[in-house]
């Protein structure tokens, strides 16, 4: 069963009087300067164009955006899946891996420093993940890194238990929304992730991590992502 919505979502995670204000955005029409590419396999394509940005990976690949993010902040882009390149071999035409990283540092706290593209190496940051469609699109599911190489299950789906909702289709588009904020007595979640308006993933942690940087993640697969747009909520007065 999917989450209930938190008060503050679809929209109102910036409560009256405050207003949401874009920040950020990258429309896909002026190439990859917003992003910095690990690639597992160098024959990974990543292309920023015509208003898509196009990844076709046979192999890990994350593609972090430059600036970090902090205070209480929403991620919005559309995601469509597509079967993955002939150059993923056994796995060409698998629909696959709509997967993220944000509020990743390393556990000093610092900027996630170079990698070289494959998932285990980023075991040692700390840093909230959603993996939608993962594993051949049998898993969809929310994790916590504790920068010490635990990768911590919070919640999700799997197998059998996987639904319409959090499966990928090849070719529709899904309107991802990830919402980080300082949580308070009255509305203790500080995070929300959504696909299309239906809230999958929230969380009221005790030493939740509100600060880092994002990344999109995915494995033997090809995405298109268009209208990546950073809002902020002003600080509360």
């Amino acid at each position: 069963m999917l989450a209930a919505l938190p008060a503050w979502a679809d929209g109102s995670w910036c409560a009256p009087p405050r207003r949401e204000v874009r920040i950020a955005a990258d429309d896909f029409h002026h190439g990859l300067t917003h992003w910095r590419i690990e690639a597992q396999d160098p024959r990974a394509v990543v292309r920023a164009q015509d208003g898509v940005l196009d990844v076709q990976t046979p192999a890990g690949l994350s593609l972090w955006w430059r600036s970090e993010l902090s205070g209480d902040y929403a991620i919005r882009f559309t995601a469509t899946a597509l079967p993955a390149p002939a150059s993923a071999g056994p796995l060409a035409g698998r629909v696959s891996d709509l997967n993220m990283f944000w509020n990743a540092t390393e556990a000093d706290g610092t900027e996630p420093r170079p990698r070289d593209g494959a998932f285990a190496s980023y075991d040692n940051l700390r840093l909230y993940y959603a993996g939608f469609g993962a594993n051949g699109n049998t898993t969809t599911r929310l994790r916590f890194y504790d920068g010490r190489g635990a990768r911590d299950l919070l919640a999700g789906w799997a197998d059998a238990t996987m639904t319409e909702h959090t499966r990928l289709v090849a070719g529709q588009p899904l309107r991802v929304q990830i919402v980080s904020r300082q949580p308070s007595a009255g509305s203790p979640q500080h995070l929300r992730w959504a696909a299309s308006g239906r809230t999958l993933f929230t969380r009221a942690d005790t030493a939740p991590l509100l600060r880092g940087w994002f990344a999109l993640r995915t494995t033997a697969s090809r995405l298109q992502l268009r209208d990546f747009e950073v809002f902020a909520c002003p600080p509360r007065t």
